[in-house]
């Protein structure tokens, strides 16, 4: 059943009625009023026009200017004579004038007691010696005829206007419905899991971006699988490799194939260090699974980003070991305040910077702080390797690693710029990357400075 038809039909039927059944009252109303006034200006004009008219014939005259006058209307008329007597009458015999006709005439409903019409008479005076005075009738249903094909044309044209209405509610809903229908059936269809389903987009309007948006979440549900299936792939790698290991040595260790006690030592650092691994990792997909979930709780606080930055550059420092690298530090005086997590700040530098380290060999770090535009910046970079153009987009991803060959090498997790990107964002900041592949990468962060009176 077409519910959309039914309820548009229904509303337009309504609102037609509430509308044109006022409206046609009102103006039958209006044109009965309007009858009503003509008939009696009129009637009391032609009663008027007659008086004249008999007050210069002369009485023999009289008898066949009436009955001229009565042929040619469909009024009655009534001569009287100063006794009040009938002197000629057209149809009606039985009304007699009041006794108070005045100078301007005398106006009035009549019922013909015989025919039971209803009348509407004027009288007025006549300035004759045989006649006093004449009445005109006019049938109070003379203008009927009018008034009921005025009715019969608000009906029809009503009638029209609502028959042209369901057309146009039928077409509407038909181009309304069509484009639902068929988003229902892809919404089914992404429900049953067949995510290459799409919609056609044939408008502009707010279907069309209705459709235009299902199959941005259509394309959304895409990736996420995606990503999902990648995501765990990539978790079962990650944690197979570190496994392999422990169950490896641990098996060696069980199995005393170990020459001596320098290399049983050896396989003991190696189960350890994999388990540390391990556990890194379970530690960053569940700090990254509630960034994303929003359970993530900051202590908020009036943070300045120098002092955490040049904190983190000092533990960095000290656990650099054959490395030849320089660090240079340029901070702005007088760095305003910004609202932060202290240690979630510092995190995010920490990450940044190990990673500078761990990618470059035999060069030099750049950390800079400094404000601008309301904003307060913190820049780190480096001069290893780069990243090529088309992976910089992807870097902010989990387990996304640039070097894949050597990546695991440097101890990372594959997490650590997820991680960053999610803690900036939930400080109200934001972060880029700039990088050319053999000049170095340069990560910049901006934060918005803290307005008077926050804390």
């Amino acid at each position: 059943m077409n519910t959309i038809f039914y309820k548009l039909g229904g509303a337009i039927t309504l609102l037609f009625l509430v509308v044109l059944l006022p409206l046609g009252f009102v103006t039958l109303e209006v044109f009965h009023n309007y009858s009503h006034t003509h008939l009696k200006e009129e009637t009391k004009e032609m009663a008027s026009q007659y008086a004249s008219m008999l007050a210069a014939e002369d009485s023999s005259d009289i008898e066949l200017l009436v009955a001229s006058i009565s042929e040619e209307t469909t009024r009655e008329i009534i001569v009287f004579d100063p006794a009040e007597t009938v002197i000629k009458t057209s149809e009606i015999a039985s009304f007699r004038p009041g006794s108070n006709l005045s100078e301007t005439g005398e106006t009035g409903n009549y019922v013909d007691p015989g025919t039971d019409q209803h009348y509407f008479y004027a009288g007025i005076p006549v300035s004759n010696e045989m006649i006093s005075s004449i009445y005109v009738f006019s049938p109070s249903n003379i203008m009927s005829s009018s008034t009921v094909q005025l009715q019969n044309a608000l009906w029809l044209s009503g009638l029209g206007a609502l028959l042209l209405a369901l057309g146009f509610t039928y077409i509407f809903s038909k181009k309304l419905t069509n484009p639902l229908q068929m988003m229902e059936k892809t919404a089914k269809r992404l429900a049953r899991g067949d995510l290459d389903a799409e919609v056609s987009v044939t408008t502009r309007d707010e279907v069309g971006s209705l459709a235009h948006s299902m199959n941005e979440l259509a394309q959304e549900l895409k990736r996420y699988r995606g990503s999902r299936r990648e995501f765990f792939s990539n978790v079962s790698h990650e944690f197979r490799t570190p496994l392999s290991y422990i169950q490896g040595y641990s098996h060696a260790l069980m199995n005393n194939f170990h020459q001596d006690e320098n290399q049983r030592q050896q396989f003991i650092h190696v189960i350890h260090e994999e388990a540390n691994r391990m556990n890194r990792l379970i530690d960053d997909l569940s700090e990254l699974s509630r960034m994303e979930e929003e359970r993530f709780p900051l202590e908020l606080e009036l943070v300045n980003l120098a002092y955490i930055a040049e904190k983190a550059e000092e533990k960095i420092r000290h656990n650099i070991e054959d490395k030849a690298i320089t660090f240079h530090t340029e901070i702005e005086e007088e760095i305003p305040d910004i609202v932060a997590d202290s240690f979630r700040l510092e995190q995010i530098f920490m990450n940044l910077l190990q990673n500078a380290v761990w990618y470059t060999e035999n060069g030099s770090i750049r950390l800079k702080i400094w404000a601008e535009d309301g904003k307060v910046k913190g820049m780190v970079s480096d001069t290893g390797p780069g990243i090529e153009p088309e992976e910089l987009p992807y870097i902010f991803e989990r387990f996304y690693r640039v070097e894949k060959s050597r990546a695991r090498d440097f101890g990372g997790t594959g997490l650590g710029l997820a991680i960053v990107k999610q803690l900036t964002e939930l400080q109200y900041g934001t972060i880029d990357v700039e990088s050319r592949k053999g000049r170095g990468t340069t990560f910049t962060l901006c934060f918005p400075e803290a307005r008077e009176g926050e804390e």
